[in-house]
């Protein structure tokens, strides 16, 4: 079934839009506010980060953009991809366009396949559609036409437009209204049986599906792997640095907020800071060291925090001093294990260790000397 692609196309849609030699006539451009107007047009590709950005004229190849607020009124010659917390396309898209947004609506012909990511989309009853929809949303609501197929994981779809395709989607709730026209079949999983208005036309089978509730099989070999895995690159980390590994949680069992701190203040602060340079032609090599650097510390908190959480749960036990020891390793591993069975508040006290972790790992980047 089609659905079985959609986590697999949002995994990776972020890395779906095409890499292009850097040309002399694209447009980089940030700011509080960036526009485009009626009388522009921009040759080749164009991107953008800024707090709203406006396109009234042309732009001849892709674009890119991340911003609070985007609207589209012009036209955009190829494939856009667009990141925001609302997006509004009154304009021709002349490709594919992809949405990552927390609202969107569609006024405006997309040529190509339509993937979206958002809470609330609305495709009116002037757009449409060429190829595919693929959807990952709460609500959508589809008036327009649709030359392809409409696949996606929703809690409410409404489809109330021409659908030349098939209709293969997962939901809680499913309407056909009046002026809905399937010109292929209609495969849904729900709880719910489809609203289906009287003049709605489906030309194919309407099938429903219930939903699939997993069933968890864990063997005991399945439950410990996870903490053998976890254990195993601690006490890696143990032998080939032992220092390294005492400092950093020397920094994070301090009496002080700061590494906490530290931690959320860069968990956030350094992928914006990423993206920011990976816009600009100069930045784009420091963008991604510094996103390795990034992964590779979140890869290190998440084994060094088990050993922070051993040492502390050695100090509730009998030993005063914040000394790592293959002991320590051993009970942080069991303390995370242990903390994993909790349903919530066991996944919240280890988000908090990484978090610590992470920061007094940064901090003692910033400040490798202080004691």
């Amino acid at each position: 079934m089609k659905n079985t692609i959609l986590a697999f196309v949002f995994l990776n849609l972020a890395f779906l839009t095409p890499v292009f030699e850097v040309q002399a006539e694209n447009v980089v451009r940030s700011g509080n506010e960036v526009s485009i107007a009626d009388d522009q047009k921009i040759e080749g590709d164009f991107y953008s980060a800024a707090g709203k950005i406006t396109i009234s004229g042309e732009i001849a190849e892709d674009a890119v953009m991340a911003a609070g607020q985007i609207t589209i009124k012009g036209l955009i010659g190829e494939d856009a991809f667009l990141a925001a917390g609302s997006v509004d396309v009154h304009g021709t898209v002349s490709d594919d366009l992809r949405i990552i947004a927390g609202e969107v609506t569609i006024a405006d012909p997309v040529m190509g396949d339509l993937l979206i990511a958002a809470s609330t989309v609305n495709i009116l009853s002037t757009a449409s559609i060429s190829g595919d929809v693929i959807l990952l949303a709460d609500s959508v609501t589809i008036e327009g036409s649709v030359g392809g197929d409409v696949i996606g994981t929703i809690s409410s779809l409404q489809i109330d437009g021409l659908v030349e395709g098939d209709v293969d989607v997962k939901v809680d709730y499913l309407t056909l209204g009046n002026r809905a026209e399937i010109a292929g079949s209609v495969s849904y999983v729900s709880s719910n049986l489809v609203t289906q208005a009287l003049n709605a036309s489906i030309a194919g089978d309407l099938v429903r599906n219930d939903p699939i509730i997993p069933v968890k099989d864990t063997t005991l070999s399945q439950a410990i792997t996870p903490l053998l895995v976890l254990l195993f690159a601690s006490l890696a980390w143990y032998l080939v640095s032992r220092k390294t590994m005492s400092q950093m949680v020397k920094r994070a069992t301090l009496l002080s907020p700061r590494p906490i701190l530290i931690g959320l203040a860069a968990f956030i602060a350094v992928p914006l800071l990423a993206l920011i340079l990976a816009l600009s032609v100069l930045g784009s090599l420091v963008s991604m060291t510094l996103m390795f650097a990034y992964l590779m510390l979140i890869s290190l908190a998440i084994v060094g925090s088990s050993a922070v959480l051993g040492v502390l749960l050695m100090k509730v036990f009998n030993q005063p001093r914040s000394e790592v020891t293959l002991l320590a390793l051993v009970v942080g591993a069991v303390g995370v294990g242990s903390l994993l069975l909790l349903p919530v508040l066991g996944q919240v006290i280890l988000v908090i260790f990484f978090i610590l972790t992470f920061g007094a790992m940064v901090d003692l980047l910033i400040r490798p000397n202080v004691q």
